[in-house]
């Protein structure tokens, strides 16, 4: 009797696994992102705010690593030689993150970095983004399959959102992926970047 009832129990067991889903890729991105604000909020917010009393547009650390620190010229991000953060690095120190990369955006900061490719054919950047975005729709489903190129927002919380930006991954065209074959035969195409 024992047995049955461990073996019942085990393809019980066996069948409730089979039916739960995976995560997708993107579901897996946006859920590691609002973790990691979760995880730290205090720190990351401490280092977002120690970022903009500065003129700098950019900051890349690793513990024991010389800082990088970056500005916009001419619309491009540059890396600038002899120049110092100690505020910004010692504010890291002080929240124990031990590597971190901060760019300007707009009226706030882009931290915790992922990429991944979607099932639209899109490679999307994924950041947490510290402050507001105006203009920028709520992240769907829908709004990915509209649009070859784009950009949206979903809250973490009042001051934290999760904020994607993707192009149409045409190189996948060539490697034969059916479903970017199928977006260009209805006219997506990455935008053209145009240089000064």
């Amino acid at each position: 009797m024992r047995k049955a009832t461990l073996v019942i129990f085990m393809l019980g067991l066996l069948v409730a696994c089979d039916k739960m889903q995976t995560l997708s890729e993107a579901a897996q991105v946006e859920r590691t992102i609002r973790q990691e604000v979760k995880r730290d909020v205090t720190g990351l917010t401490a280092l977002t705010q120690a970022a903009d009393e500065t003129e700098y547009d950019g900051f890349a650390w690793r513990r024991g690593e010389t800082i990088q620190i970056r500005q916009r010229q001419n619309g491009e991000l540059t890396l600038l030689k002899d120049v110092q953060a100690p505020e910004i690095i010692a504010t890291a120190v002080k929240h124990n993150i031990p590597s971190f990369s901060v760019v300007r955006y707009q009226q706030g900061w882009l931290v915790v970095f992922r990429t991944y490719v979607s099932s639209h054919c899109q490679v999307v950047y994924a950041y947490a983004y510290h402050g507001k975005l105006d203009n920028t729709p709520q992240c769907s489903d829908a709004v990915f399959a509209e649009q070859a190129n784009g950009k949206c927002q979903s809250p973490i919380n009042d001051e934290w959102q999760v904020f994607k930006e993707w192009f149409f991954a045409e190189s996948l065209v060539a490697e034969g992926n059916p479903v970017c074959a199928a977006k260009v035969a209805q006219g997506w195409q990455t935008p053209v970047q145009i240089n000064n």
